[in-house]
């Protein structure tokens, strides 16, 4: 089966429940934000390697297979969540190994986290991604960098499930 009818199978179940899962909960200050990403286990968040040369690039942590990223740019003055999203999402396929935009579902999640994801094809595995993006206190975009390594494709399916449930809201 090709990649893009993988995709297409995977986003037909996006929001079709997945029972007995978890979720992974970030507090982020400065602009303080919680970041909830369901069917994702628990991890350490720590203070991410690149942020001394890199500030925007906040936190990171992975368990198992799992690894998540906490970047937040600062945006123009004002910047909505929709905006935040439009000009992430809208870049993401400039970055090594995303595949094109066709090949990428983007939805919003609610008034103010949106998402990306996808699965990219890697040596003996698949790389699932999921970007959730919002915006924070008018100064700052936030992007969660979800990524999952598989080594089966029957991970593709229950990866595109339950994101309705992520979430990224101001506290």
């Amino acid at each position: 089966m090709t990649l893009v009818k993988l995709a297409t199978l995977a986003i037909a179940t996006l929001f079709a429940p997945l029972c007995g899962a978890g979720e992974l909960v970030i507090d982020v200050s400065s602009p303080d934000v919680t970041i909830t990403v369901p069917n994702v286990p628990a991890m350490k968040m720590e203070r991410h390697p690149m942020s001394a040369t890199q500030p925007h690039a906040r936190l990171l942590g992975s368990e198992g297979s799992y690894t998540v990223s906490v970047l937040m740019p600062t945006a123009d003055a004002g910047m909505s969540a929709l905006e935040c999203a439009s000009s992430t999402i809208g870049a993401l396929s400039k970055r090594p190994g995303v595949p094109p935009q066709a090949q990428i579902y983007k939805a919003r999640i609610n008034a103010q986290t949106f998402i990306a994801i996808y699965a990219a094809p890697a040596s003996g595995a698949v790389l699932l991604h999921a970007h959730l993006v919002s915006a924070a206190a008018g100064t700052h975009c936030v992007e969660v960098h979800v990524s999952k390594v598989s080594m089966s494709q029957d991970d593709l399916k229950p990866w595109f499930k339950d994101w309705d449930k992520a979430n990224i809201s101001a506290k």
